[in-house]
């Protein structure tokens, strides 16, 4: 009687999570750079991918073609200025921060277009 209860919860799991999968990728695509930001004439910043993470993360972002100049800066949370990454590609993009190159804790990324922040977003890198 007992195992069987195990079994039918299982089960009722197991579907939960296709659910919960499906939702998932659903959104992933809803979310994606290339459908946020495909007809934008404006910079935008998007969260980092995966956060938190430990080995290396993926920051995606938008630079309509008439930009001259953009960069990264990554700040610790004492707001000390810890790396600057420049960007040469327009359009959709994004920048791989190698987990190793930190130390593990909380830091602040922003996209600075032209001399001016777009945006600042949080990432999280565990050990």
């Amino acid at each position: 009687e007992g195992v069987k209860e195990l079994s039918d919860e299982i089960d009722l799991l197991k579907k939960q999570n296709e659910v919960l999968e499906k939702k998932i990728s659903k959104f992933e695509k809803n979310t994606s750079t290339s459908s946020l930001a495909s007809n934008q004439s404006i910079p935008s910043l998007f969260q980092n991918y995966p956060n938190p993470f430990k080995q290396n993360t993926d920051i995606k972002f938008y630079l309509p073609e008439e930009i001259n100049k953009a960069e990264l800066l990554i700040f610790n949370m004492n707001g000390i200025h810890i790396k600057t990454l420049p960007i040469i590609t327009k359009g959709n993009s994004s920048i791989t921060i190698l987990g190793n190159e930190l130390q593990p804790g909380m830091y602040f990324y922003s996209l600075i277009v032209d001399g001016k922040e777009i945006d600042t977003k949080r990432m999280i890198l565990t050990e």
